[in-house]
Order: C-alpha cells, then sequence, then structure tokens
C-alpha cells in the first residue's frame, strides 16, 4: 500500500492533515506494509513576498479579502488545529518563499527522516515564527538532517532540484490537484484535504481490504478542507 502526500510549507491544513494521516496509520494495524512519497506543491509560486507584512496581511492580498475577514480566517484554523494539538501562532509568523525548503525536501533521501524534517519546518514556521526562506534556517534544519552544508548553499543559489519540484507539480496537475494537501492512495484513490482521522484510517483499512482477491472495492475519496491555488 502506497500513500503520495502533495503539501506546501506554508499551509496550515497541509500541517494539520499530516498530523491527522500519521495519528491514522500509528493506529492501523497493518503500518508496516504502508510505503510514504512527499510530492511538492507551491501555493503561490508567482506572489511577491512582502517583507514586514503579517501573515493575515500576506493572506489578505492572496484572498483579495478584508484583513478583517483574513483575521478571522486565521482563528477559525488556529481552533481547529489546537484540537490536533497543533500551534498555529500566525501573529508571529514570517510570511516565506517555500521554494528553498522545497529544494531542501528533495536532498533527504530517506522518507523517515523527510517525514520528521517537514514536521519540524512546520513547527519552525507556524509556531516558532523562523524565516524558514532565509540560509541559516535552511542550513540549520538542511544539516541537522544530513545534508551538506556547501550543498545547501548551492542549491540556494542555484536551480538545483527544481526539475524534481517542476515534475511533483505538474504531476499533480495531471491528476486534477488544485489545492492542498491531497492524498493519493495506491496512485488512483484521491482524498483531499485535512480530513478527520478516522477518515485516513477508514482509506487505508480500504486499501488493505482491497488488497485481499475477494474484495475489489473501488471509493474514491475526493472532499475537504484545503487551501486553494491562485
Amino acid at each position: 500500500m502506497h500513500i503520495d502526500i502533495w503539501l506546501d510549507f506554508s499551509c496550515p491544513f497541509c500541517y494539520i492533515g499530516k498530523k491527522r494521516f500519521e495519528k491514522a496509520l500509528k493506529t492501523f494495524k497493518y503500518q508496516k506494509e504502508v510505503t510514504v512519497s512527499y510530492k511538492s506543491y507551491l501555493l503561490h509560486p508567482y506572489m511577491t513576498i512582502e517583507k514586514g507584512f503579517t501573515s493575515a496581511e500576506m493572506l489578505s492580498k492572496h484572498k483579495d479579502i478584508t484583513l478583517d475577514e483574513a483575521n478571522s480566517i486565521q482563528d477559525k484554523v488556529t481552533k481547529m488545529a489546537f484540537e490536533d494539538d497543533i500551534v498555529l501562532a500566525f501573529d508571529r509568523l514570517v510570511p516565506a518563499n517555500t521554494l528553498h525548503m522545497h529544494k531542501l525536501l528533495k536532498m533527504i533521501e530517506d522518507v523517515n527522516k523527510q517525514t520528521h524534517f517537514i514536521n519540524e519546518i512546520y513547527e519552525a514556521y507556524f509556531e516558532y515564527g523562523e524565516n524558514i526562506e532565509s540560509l541559516e534556517i535552511l542550513s540549520k534544519y538542511g544539516t541537522k538532517y544530513g545534508v551538506d552544508m556547501l550543498k545547501i548553499q548551492q542549491a540556494y543559489l542555484s536551480n538545483d532540484n527544481l526539475d524534481l519540484i517542476k515534475q511533483d507539480i505538474d504531476h499533480a496537475e495531471s491528476i486534477g490537484v488544485r489545492g492542498v494537501p491531497f492524498f493519493v492512495a495506491n496512485h488512483k484513490y484521491g482524498l483531499a484535504g485535512a480530513q478527520p482521522t478516522f477518515v485516513f484510517l477508514e482509506m487505508l483499512e480500504e486499501l488493505y481490504y482491497e488488497s485481499k482477491p475477494k474484495n475489489k472495492s473501488k471509493t474514491e475519496y475526493c472532499v475537504g478542507d484545503h487551501c486553494q491555488r491562485k
């Protein structure tokens, strides 16, 4: 059983959805039979990050909504995350371009290290207000997960790994992905958004029983809250 997960580091729903999926996986009886791959996605690849802007101001600009509406959205997401023991400190968040962090992700080969790396970057961004676009922060976490400092600096100043990121985005667009998080099970069933944990568990159980000759279920999952790309 295999799960592909498309995500972006600036997406709070990706953070929540990944945590819920991992919680479901931990309770899944056949978790050792599940493999995972992480795919890159850029929610706002063409938007200029305005230095000094708050996260609410950037959301207001990105969604073309009022600042009050942006603050209201963030309050709702914060409460949603709190139920999963996730801290979203939007008041200290530093808006950042996530391209460099995706390039760094591609330099970490071990999927278990990728899993912990992604979670730690989400914490750094949403909880501790670290600037995940800066070379300092990229180096801090990259070297922690075994990436050579010189390679991090080289990637930061070059187009290294852009082809791999483009492949992920092209693949997503080819199967109709328009937002993240997005989960694809066994390369054919799509599950969109930060679904409740029980939904992820049901998906895993469906996959397991489908693998048995007596059960050929073809249930498709395509619902949920997600960050929209613009």
